[in-house]
């Protein structure tokens, strides 16, 4: 039998499997059709030179904007996906019921990676900031949607900011999880109220502490490093009360990056207590593209590998369990013989590189930046156009910058 492509001598890393050794990926019809070591290169048509890299599972990134040209802050799923060496994205909420039907129709059949969605309670979704139609949110027409979609839509999205608490208040998070309940797929709720919103520290956080109250299992917390009012972390280190609750229940803690949405040193102050994130994500959006510090799921990985996290948990942030939290472990999130071939390969490169929480300016450095090489698609490979390659120049000017600036 000859395999049709041979992924050879990479270092490979799937913490599904507890697996981080040198191993060759063998493919055949599009699927991984053996893992091991030292496959002769005679058994394949095609060989893959993988040395000196790393090979994972297909990244997944589960907090991202695609909805091209749907909402304005969308980007097309290749930019967050095979271009960045992610072969799975999830759009966290740019569409509702009443426009849901463009992103199925005209955005997911034109891309190469895989889309999978989290369906906003506002009808319009993230079309228009901040949302509107709320006395449209209608639960039978949402769970028409997801029942006529299952296979795309994966959760529901929320965003608990002040817009909601004028309008819905805790009743909207009720509603939204009664759906979720009987669908039987989790509730993203973003956390954070937005730029410009105004309301008491109490206020929000006794919103934030009653949304605690709902989540179970499965349910996610993204921006869970935020600073802004309504955080779970506070810039001072504090928890609010009832979060390592809502986590013992099996509440889902997710990064969701994107400008301002992580601070460094609320990451710290969180995980020095044990408050690990469960998903990296980026959030990615058209402010990426445009931003002055390149962004992409590997710069992110990177970054917490410099706040202290080893490379095996940054993996598994970016593999198996976002593909749980899709209901998507059986498809992706691992190099399983038989599954989907989907993997990514790294480059890990060693330097002194700059990582920044991009609008609130605080700096982590580290030694070690992930550099996408290529990604498969069901066996297909796809050159990238990676961010991280931008981040390793932009870590150099970042610390001459630095590095002048400490002179006077």
């Amino acid at each position: 039998m000859a395999y049709e492509l041979l992924v050879k001598g990479g270092q490979v890393i799937d913490p599904a499997q507890g697996l981080e050794a040198p191993l060759d990926v063998a493919i055949d019809q599009g699927r991984i059709a053996a893992l091991t070591p030292d496959i002769p290169c005679s058994m394949a048509h095609r060989v893959l030179d993988a040395r000196g890299m790393l090979v994972t599972p297909g990244l997944i990134d589960i907090h991202t904007h695609v909805a091209e040209a749907i909402i304005s802050l969308a980007v097309a799923p290749d930019q967050a996906g095979v271009l960045s060496g992610v072969t799975t994205v999830c759009d966290a909420g740019s569409t509702g019921y009443a426009n849901f039907g463009g992103l199925r129709k005209w955005v997911i059949p034109q891309a190469r990676t895989d889309v999978f969605c989290f369906l906003h309670v506002a009808p319009v979704g993230e079309a228009i900031l901040p949302e509107i139609g709320w006395q449209q949110v209608n639960p039978e027409k949402m769970l028409e949607t997801i029942q006529a979609n299952r296979d795309v839509v994966k959760g529901l999205k929320i965003r608990a900011t002040v817009n909601l608490m004028e309008n819905l208040g805790i009743d909207g998070i009720k509603a939204a999880k009664s759906v979720a309940v009987e669908a039987g797929l989790p509730l993203v709720v973003h956390i954070g109220i937005d730029t410009g919103e105004t309301i008491s520290e109490d206020g929000s956080n006794a919103f934030t502490g009653e949304i605690l109250s709902q989540l179970g299992k499965g349910d996610v917390l993204t921006h869970a490093f935020t600073k802004r009012q309504g955080g779970v972390i506070r810039p001072d280190g504090r928890v609010m009360p009832g979060l390592r609750e809502a986590l013992e229940r099996g509440v889902v803690l997710d990064v969701g990056s994107c400008l301002g949405q992580v601070d460094i040193q609320v990451a710290r102050k969180g995980m020095e207590q044990g408050f690990l994130p469960t998903t990296l994500s980026t959030d990615f959006t058209t402010y990426l593209l445009g931003a002055p510090v390149p962004v992409s799921l590997a710069v992110l990985m990177s970054e917490f590998l410099a706040l202290g996290l080893s490379l095996r948990q940054v993996v598994e942030m970016v593999t198996i369990n976002p593909a749980r939290v899709l209901g998507e472990e059986q498809r992706r999130g691992s190099l399983r013989v038989g599954m989907p071939a989907d993997l990514s390969l790294f480059v890990l490169a060693e330097g002194d590189f700059v990582f920044v929480d991009a609008r609130e300016g605080n700096v982590v450095r580290g030694e070690r930046l992930l550099v996408p090489n290529q990604a498969l698609k069901h066996g297909v490979v796809v050159a990238t156009a990676p961010r991280s390659r931008e981040y390793a120049q932009w870590s150099a000017d970042a610390r001459r910058m630095m590095a002048r600036a400490a002179q006077g």
